[in-house]
C-alpha cells in the first residue's frame, strides 16, 4: 500500500511531526497559520485513520504514545533526509549561500575571525561553515567547497590558484619586546623564551634561527604547545617569541597584538593555495569567497614592511 492511502490527506505527516516536534498542537498550528483546533481535528483524523493513539492528551499538555514515539522517530528521519538532499539539491543548481572552507583553526581563529564582521557586512546572503584542521594545512578537501593547502602537488583531480607565499616571521607581544628586547644584534638568546610546537616540524626554532643567521638558542627557556592557535594566543598574552606564519599573524600585526621579535625573516620558496575539487563546478558563493580572500591577502601585504 502505498504512502497516501495509509494517511487520511497529505498534510496530517506535517501537522503531526510538527505537534510531536513541539509537543503542542497550538505551536504546530502557528508554523502552518492555522489554529490550535485545526491541529487537533487533523491529529483525531490521522489516529482514526490509523487505528492507534499518537497523543496523551493531558490537563497540562500533550505526551506522546509508544506508538507516537515510533511514528515520529521515523518521521524526523525521513524530514531529515528530504532536507539533506534539498540542500544538496540547491547546492548543485548554485542557489545555496553556504560556503565550506577547509582551514587551519590557526587561521580561522586568529586572521578570519577578525575579518568575519567585515565579511558579513560584504555579503550578507552567504554563510560561512569551517573545516578546522589541527596541524599543516593538507588532506582531503572533497566535502567542502574549497580549502587552504600547502603547496598541494598538481592532480587532475583537484583544481588550485595560489593564494600567498610562505614567509616565516618571529613574533611577541609590544610587552615581551619592552621588556626582554628584540632577537637582532643579540649574542645570547638564553633570557629569551621561545614557544614551540610538538611533534616533527617543517620549520622548527632551530632551522628558523640557523637560515636567518641568529644565535642557535641553546639555553633560551622553553614553551610547548601542542596546537599552532595556543601557540600565537600566548605570544600574544607575552609568554614568550613565536614563530608566525605572517598569513595567520597578519592581522595581529596589523593592530599591534604582535609585534616582530626581530627584523630577519624567513621566505622559504613555497607558497599555499586555494584548492577544490575537480569533480564538480564551484559555485558562484564559492567564487564570491575566493576572490575576497584574495583581496584580502594583496591588500594585508602591501601594507607589512617584510
Amino acid at each position: 500500500m502505498s504512502l497516501h492511502q495509509l494517511l487520511p490527506s497529505s498534510g496530517a505527516i506535517f501537522m503531526f511531526e510538527a505537534a510531536a516536534r513541539h509537543l503542542s498542537f497550538t505551536a504546530a498550528g502557528r508554523e502552518f497559520n492555522v489554529t490550535q483546533s485545526a491541529i487537533s481535528h487533523m491529529i483525531s483524523r490521522l489516529e482514526t485513520h490509523l487505528g492507534v493513539r499518537l497523543f496523551m492528551r493531558r490537563p497540562k499538555g500533550i505526551e506522546l504514545t509508544e506508538e507516537g514515539r515510533i511514528l515520529f522517530h521515523a518521521v524526523s528521519n525521513g524530514f531529515q533526509q528530504v532536507e539533506i538532499a534539498l540542500d544538496e539539491l540547491r547546492e548543485r543548481n548554485g542557489q545555496s549561500g553556504i560556503v565550506t572552507i577547509s582551514v587551519s583553526s590557526a587561521f580561522a581563529m586568529h586572521w578570519f575571525m577578525p575579518r568575519f564582521d567585515i565579511f558579513r557586512t560584504e555579503f550578507p546572503e552567504i554563510d560561512l561553515r569551517f573545516q578546522l584542521i589541527h596541524g599543516e594545512p593538507r588532506g582531503p578537501f572533497d566535502s567542502v567547497d574549497f580549502g587552504i593547502h600547502f603547496n598541494p602537488h598538481p592532480s587532475p583531480d583537484y583544481q588550485s590558484w595560489k593564494l600567498i607565499d610562505e614567509i616565516v616571521v618571529p613574533v611577541c607581544s609590544p610587552g615581551y619586546l619592552a621588556s626582554h628586547g628584540g632577537l637582532d644584534d643579540c649574542l645570547d638568546l638564553s633570557h629569551h623564551t621561545f614557544a614551540h610546537l610538538t611533534g616533527p616540524l617543517r620549520i622548527p626554532w632551530h632551522r628558523f634561527l640557523v637560515e636567518t643567521g641568529y644565535p642557535d638558542g641553546n639555553g633560551a627557556r622553553r614553551l610547548v604547545f601542542s596546537d599552532y592557535a595556543l601557540l600565537i594566543q600566548a605570544a600574544i598574552k607575552g609568554q614568550g617569541i613565536g614563530l608566525g606564519w605572517w598569513h595567520v599573524v597578519a592581522n595581529e600585526l596589523q593592530h599591534d597584538g604582535l609585534v616582530l621579535a626581530g627584523d630577519r625573516v624567513m621566505q622559504t620558496g613555497d607558497s599555499y593555495y586555494l584548492v577544490a575539487t575537480s569533480s564538480r563546478p564551484m559555485r558562484k558563493p564559492a567564487v564570491i569567497v575566493r576572490e575576497w580572500l584574495f583581496a584580502q591577502m594583496v591588500g594585508i601585504r602591501a601594507q607589512l614592511d617584510f
